[in-house]
């Protein structure tokens, strides 16, 4: 029995010391035809069912047009709506040729009730015409990366040359959700739009999103974005989530009826489930030292960006990073200046990069000796010099000084008594 005991505790003893090994669950079946779910840090593609094509993204167009608003106009700028806004169908705030709003509140109208007629008024605002602003749009499709995608109007109306891919609105959503303003927006279940010039009552508006909002779909951690639906795209559903700093971004397009819901949460719930975000290397970090002449003056480097990567569970340790430096690195140097890099590999396989710069600059002086200009006191430096150059150089120099002092007392001499 004792002998059990033992070998029991023993076994226990081991076990706890080995590290866990978890298995990557199965990838979810979505019934939707199309999906993805990305990483919002880096951007990494987690899950993907057939994440290029191009689908009707409904709705979810809203979230390009309110993050185009947010960065072009100020939110207590006044809007006055044309009477383009009775001629679109659709969600509507039920807007008059004349009314008065806040581009705020027009954008808390878009979000959380999807007005069309909102969205055309922030639209002729900003762009001066909705064609306009639909190129505004198209060049910030581009500029985010979404290079599968045109827009030809600011609430996701069908239009044979309107589309996207869930990869473009994955994109598109990462970029809008860095917005501390587009946040708070989609994220807000109610919000009220006073009377107005032409509307003599309150205005309430609610969160369609249900992962947000108390209902049977509630999502823990659930801060985004926006839902969608026409006839011609079915439903859409662009979503975030966040859990202890680890944000996802999922996108399902095409799908029906309560479907969408339910893929996104399992979804979700396989990339916070099987993937963990590491952060390998911090921005301004001091990472290695470089030796410059025979003095070793060493000058530190470091890391020009944050550098995070997702990775399966289990795997937290397995990312390896070498650092490369340039050749015949020589004074002078400028802090900022790229003299190397960390190359990122994980199972043998590189995954990123991310430059090593000066974390100062570095002159030479006349003797040889090095010496550093420190403008940020965040970076401790043991400063290096070479004494023995240091006093020769002085000696040197002392000593051309004599001589030539000599010298002249000498020639001012010879010149004296020449007169004699």
């Amino acid at each position: 029995m004792k002998k059990i005991l033992i070998f029991l505790i023993v076994l226990f003893i081991v076990i706890g010391q080995i590290t866990p090994i978890y298995a990557i669950t199965q990838k979810p079946e979505i019934v939707g035809p199309t999906a993805v779910l990305m990483d919002f840090t880096t951007g990494q593609v987690l899950y993907d069912k057939n994440m290029h094509k191009r689908m009707y993204p409904a709705s979810t167009t809203k979230i390009l047009t309110a993050i185009i608003a947010i960065e072009r106009g100020n939110l207590n700028d006044i809007v006055t709506a044309s009477d383009n806004v009775t001629k679109i169908d659709g969600n509507s705030i039920y807007l008059s040729p004349g009314e008065k709003l806040t581009l705020e509140q027009l954008l808390y109208a878009i979000m959380l009730e999807s007005a069309n007629d909102a969205a055309i008024a922030i639209a002729e605002y900003i762009g001066g015409s909705v064609e306009n602003f639909a190129k505004i749009m198209n060049e910030k499709a581009k500029e985010i990366g979404a290079h599968d995608s045109h827009f030809v109007n600011p609430n996701g109306l069908p239009d044979e040359n309107h589309y996207s891919t869930p990869y473009d609105m994955a994109l598109i959503a990462r970029y809008a959700m860095q917005n501390p303003e587009f946040r708070k927006i989609v994220t807000t279940i109610h919000y009220q739009i006073p009377p107005t010039n032409k509307f003599e009552k309150v205005r309430d508006l609610w969160l369609s999103n249900r992962l947000i909002k108390p209902s049977s779909f509630h999502y823990e951690g659930a801060d985004g974005v926006k839902t969608g639906y026409t006839v011609a795209a079915g439903q859409v559903l662009v979503a975030s989530a966040t859990r202890d700093g680890h944000r996802l971004i999922s996108v399902i397009m095409g799908d029906q009826g309560t479907n969408i819901w339910t893929d996104t949460i399992k979804l979700l719930d396989y990339g916070f489930q099987n993937f963990t975000l590491v952060k390998k290397t911090e921005k301004g970090e001091v990472v290695t030292y470089i030796d410059l002449g025979k003095s070793h003056f060493k000058l530190p480097l470091i890391a020009k960006e944050d550098f995070y990567y997702e990775v399966p569970k289990g795997q937290e340790n397995s990312i390896e990073a070498q650092i490369i430096l340039n050749k015949n690195i020589k004074a002078p140097i400028n802090k900022g200046e790229t003299l190397g890099y960390i190359k990122y590999t994980l199972n043998e396989k590189e995954i990123g990069t991310n430059p090593l710069i000066a974390a100062e600059s570095v002159y030479k002086n006349f003797w040889g000796n090095y010496y550093m200009e420190v403008q940020s006191s965040e970076v401790k430096n043991i400063i290096y010099t070479n004494p023995v150059k240091f006093i020769s150089g002085t000696a040197i120099l002392g000593i051309a000084f004599i001589l030539w002092r000599r010298r002249k007392i000498r020639n001012r001499k010879k010149y004296i008594f020449s007169k004699y």
